[in-house]
């Protein structure tokens, strides 16, 4: 019995210490900041810092927040935004007679941020994704482009991707092998086994494929622009709604792939927090079971309690009962049994349910 209590008394300091890891979706770089000099630049230095802790909790809200939920702050007359933070950088800082720059990196606490929300009963979305590696076809004038330098599509696609938001993008890079591997035909003709294939070698397990197709029409003499959206999985290939369509248009006198990429990256990032929605997320009702760990395996358990724990906070994961063999914990969350998986999947994990009850889990690898 001992040996049982020293040993869940390290898992409870392990977990303590590793339960909130840094999270990228809490980290804002690239976050700049202008004043003109009046000479003080002790003072200027302080100014950027609050300007720039403010523009990066706006970032933040934007990235977790819907608009609903992010109007709900505006009940707030000020909010301690640096009470929030976890530490800060000044990256980069320009000093001129004229003007002051600065380059501030801002690191927030997510137990901090995620209580202040909790308490304020605003609702967030951190849920992160694996990442969906990107198959970003571009077709200029009867030319098709995808590893090749010519790709622009790409090129924007991957300058308006957020590395720290929460859907989680992989470009594979453009060279003469993936060229070999895959083609932009067999990927528009939904050649399932190349495309399987090609996962495989880049170790990913679904792909976004995002066709841009540019045609001129001499009638309205502009240029026409179609994006469409296809999610490849294991259960087949499946229409990504952009703007609840199955393709986005729109006519322009020049080119304007650039600024379309922007729209598709910023569309994308609303179709990843509709998969994570709950329909009763605005709902008092909540999910309620139990997931069950095997005691011996203690590294594991770490592992996978630090995980849970990112996913639904200390009030929905909480130790239920511990025995020698296993350890069971309570689960109370909005997030259905296939909203945890997807975020789940990242670390090559699911919930599967016990066939002795019908609210008992267990995690496996796959």
């Amino acid at each position: 019995m001992k040996n049982i209590i020293i040993k869940f008394l390290l898992i409870s300091i392990c977990f303590h210490f590793n339960a909130k890891a840094d999270n990228s979706i809490y980290t804002v770089k690239d976050n700049q900041v202008y004043l003109q000099n009046d000479q003080n630049v002790l003072k200027l230095r302080e100014k950027a810092k609050k300007l720039a802790f403010d523009n990066a909790f706006n970032v933040l809200i934007k990235k977790i927040l819907e608009p609903s939920e992010k109007r709900k702050l505006e009940r707030f007359e000020k909010i301690d935004v640096f009470s929030l933070i976890k530490d800060f950088k000044i990256v980069e800082e320009k000093i001129t007679d004229i003007d002051y720059s600065a380059n501030i990196l801002v690191n927030f606490n997510p137990d901090l941020v995620l209580n202040f929300f909790d308490d304020s009963k605003i609702k967030s979305k951190v849920l992160v994704s694996e990442e969906y590696l990107v198959l970003p076809i571009f077709k200029k004038f009867n030319t098709f482009y995808l590893w090749e330098n010519d790709n622009v599509w790409y090129d924007y696609l991957l300058n308006e991707y957020d590395e720290l938001g929460l859907l989680k993008l992989y470009f594979p890079e453009k060279n003469h092998i993936n060229k070999i591997q895959i083609s932009p035909k067999q990927i528009l003709k939904q050649d399932d086994e190349s495309i399987k294939k090609f996962l495989i070698s880049k170790k990913k397990k679904k792909a976004l494929i995002l066709y841009l197709e540019e045609t001129y029409d001499l009638k309205i003499n502009k240029i026409n622009s179609i994006v469409s959206a296809t999610l490849f999985s294991d259960k087949g290939f499946e229409t990504v709604k952009l703007f609840q369509n199955d393709a986005y248009e729109e006519n322009s006198k020049l080119s304007n792939a650039k600024l379309i990429s922007k729209i598709i990256i910023r569309e994308l990032d609303e179709w990843w927090k509709k998969k994570i929605d709950s329909p009763d997320f605005e709902s008092s009702n909540e999910y309620i079971f139990f997931i069950e760990l095997q005691t011996k395996n203690l590294k594991e358990n770490i592992f996978i309690e630090k995980k849970i724990n990112e996913i639904l906070g200390k009030k929905g994961f909480v130790l239920h009962e511990f025995n020698k063999k296993v350890i069971i914990h309570k689960v109370i969350t909005k997030y259905d049994i296939e909203q945890l998986n997807l975020a789940l999947e990242i670390d090559n994990l699911r919930l599967e349910q016990s066939t002795e009850k019908d609210n008992l889990f267990r995690l496996k690898s796959y």
